[in-house]
């Protein structure tokens, strides 16, 4: 069995699709399908259902897809060791995240992270599966709010994260209830937006129903919105901490109070290759400059992991 085997086999299985794979690949359509009868036969197991031009993966299929990535990742690994070991700042660094508020804090970090490491690229991937962005080595780490638990992941909480209602008036009281929330006209992000589908979830659970008088996906928007009089936002402290916000007012969200945890995703046993190692280093230290809720045991366990 050849390494190009499993690569040719690893995109087919991720386009589903011979003639796409092929062109991906850089081979004719009939070559691919050759290399893939070969391997079918090595193994002594089709790989592939195939249906008219539709094909799905067999169950032996699922298990070869499993162990080639974990070959591929075991080659990536490797080969960012060996550009680890010489010590020189250069390299790819690769980073899953949700959508929504942590791809900006993700984001901003990126400036001063290209300010130290210029030679370092960074591709940041924005998807709802961050841990099968992890488990499929397509990001050397990633952070989300929500997880799924594998055993073959360490996940280490950052930190915890309150919301808070803002507006351009300054308020007596320093705490606002939800329910009084909902009274008010709101500006919020869609209902694909991270922070929306917690108030979705929260104001159902009350029995209440959220409507706001202006959806938007801009933060920008928002927050001008805001400036402007016509309504107020929830936005979580990240965002509020990230963005220019020293005209705005807030308050603190409770009955019931709105927080979550955000956490930080790597393969168990898994080489931390130097740009992530960088980069997790500054992350940490912007949190605790930040004076987010962090518990020590699980920084200083993440220190001790990426030192």
């Amino acid at each position: 069995m050849e390494l190009r085997h499993l690569e040719y086999f690893l995109m087919v299985s991720k386009e589903l699709h011979f003639t796409k794979a092929a062109e991906k690949l850089g081979i004719s359509q009939p070559t691919l399908s050759h290399q893939i009868k070969m391997l079918e036969k090595e193994i002594g197991y089709s790989l592939f259902n195939r249906v008219g031009k539709k094909i799905e993966l067999t169950k032996v299929g699922e298990i070869v897809q499993q162990e080639a990535l974990n070959i591929q990742g075991s080659i990536q690994s490797m080969a960012s060791q060996i550009v680890a070991f010489s010590k020189i700042e250069i390299g790819e660094l690769r980073i899953a995240v949700l959508p929504g508020e942590i791809t900006d804090l993700v984001s901003t970090l990126c400036i001063q992270f290209n300010q130290l490491y210029p030679n370092i690229k960074v591709f940041i991937e924005t998807t709802d599966q961050v841990e099968k962005a992890v488990l499929e080595n397509r990001a050397d780490f990633g952070i989300s709010f929500h997880l799924n638990q594998y055993d073959i992941l360490q996940v280490t909480k950052l930190y915890d994260e309150d919301f808070y209602l803002i507006s351009n008036q300054r308020h007596e009281e320093p705490k606002v209830s939800f329910s009084a929330v909902l009274d008010c006209p709101l500006i919020l992000f869609p209902t694909m937006h991270q922070c929306r589908k917690l108030l979705n979830k929260t104001s159902f659970e009350m029995g209440r129903q959220l409507e706001p008088i202006v959806e938007t996906s801009s933060i920008k928007s928002i927050l001008n919105l805001v400036r402007s009089g016509i309504g107020r936002s929830i936005v979580s402290r990240t965002l509020y901490e990230f963005y220019d916000t020293g005209d705005l007012f807030f308050q603190h969200i409770e009955k019931p109070s709105l927080t979550r945890g955000v956490y930080l995703v790597m393969k168990k046993n898994c080489f931390i290759n130097y740009a992530a190692r960088e980069y997790i280093k500054l992350l940490v230290r912007e949190i605790e400059k930040l004076h987010f809720h962090t518990e020590k045991d699980a920084i200083n366990s993440l220190y001790s992991y990426v030192l």
